[in-house]
């Protein structure tokens, strides 16, 4: 991978860009006006571009290119807000307080709507398996702007850490979290919005074993919780009581502690 910077204030973007350039050990390249694609065609990398709000990573195979955005996680806030009801933090029997552990982070909409239900007194902790995901995220969550001042805190409160789940739970001491979470890639279709097609060219697509399982049980406290398609065989194959959404193209289950 190669990064470069926006071509509008090139000069003023270097030293960020220089600082994700340490930070991923890749390739700091002047843009000198060519366009992504020409930068594609020449070093046959990944670009990752550096702007002034976004930084956007782009495929050298095509496809949607990359970058943070709180997807559906803006509207489920603002309900949760109305309601004080959202079926992640139901199933999860999240509360003020609790500490929440997102095996699979991608854009952080679940960690976010967590970080709401747990408050400034609880902990949400996101593991990306992908450095440069969570670099992005990371980055998007510190300096998004849109929003009320309640999620904007509650976006710059989540800890993202590179790190695949399979490897980080094996080093945390039982009872760690009130709440270990999954939602792994579906192995069924559904359509997906533009930003989550981007996520899936770059992110991990393994899958739930019985080992990963029983570690989210040693490490969770009181549940842990998997979202998935509805007709999925994860549900049954793990042990999980599945919280059934009529007319939802997935479904939350959980296991407790």
């Amino acid at each position: 991978m190669i990064i470069t910077t926006a071509r509008k204030r090139a000069d003023e973007l270097e030293g960020k860009a220089h600082i994700f350039s340490s930070e991923l050990d890749s390739q700091f390249i002047k843009r000198n006006e060519m366009s992504v694609q020409d930068l594609i065609e020449f070093y046959k990398e990944d670009v990752l571009v550096v702007g002034k709000g976004k930084v956007t990573l782009y495929s050298k195979n095509g496809g949607e290119p990359f970058f943070y955005h709180p997807n559906s996680a803006m509207f489920r806030v603002k309900q949760f807000q109305k309601t004080n009801y959202d079926p992640l933090v139901a199933t999860a029997n999240l509360s003020e307080g609790m500490s929440f552990l997102d095996c699979t982070l991608g854009l952080a909409s679940d960690s976010l709507v967590a970080q709401m239900a747990v408050g400034k007194s609880g902990h949400v902790t996101g593991l990306e398996a992908n450095q440069v995901l969570a670099s992005i995220v990371r980055h998007g969550l510190l300096n998004w702007q849109d929003g009320g001042a309640v999620m904007l805190d509650a976006m710059r409160r989540i800890e993202v850490i590179h790190a695949h789940h399979k490897d980080y739970l094996k080093g945390l001491a039982d009872h760690s979290y009130d709440v270990v979470y999954f939602d792994p890639m579906f192995e069924q279709h559904i359509a997906d919005s533009t930003g989550i097609k981007a996520l899936k060219q770059f992110a991990c697509h393994d899958d739930l074993t019985e080992q990963i399982m029983n570690e989210a049980i040693r490490v969770a406290k009181s549940r842990v919780v998997l979202k998935d398609h509805y007709s999925s065989e994860r549900f049954k194959r793990l042990g999980f009581q599945v919280m059934k959404r009529q007319h939802a193209a997935f479904h939350y289950g959980f296991i407790s502690i």
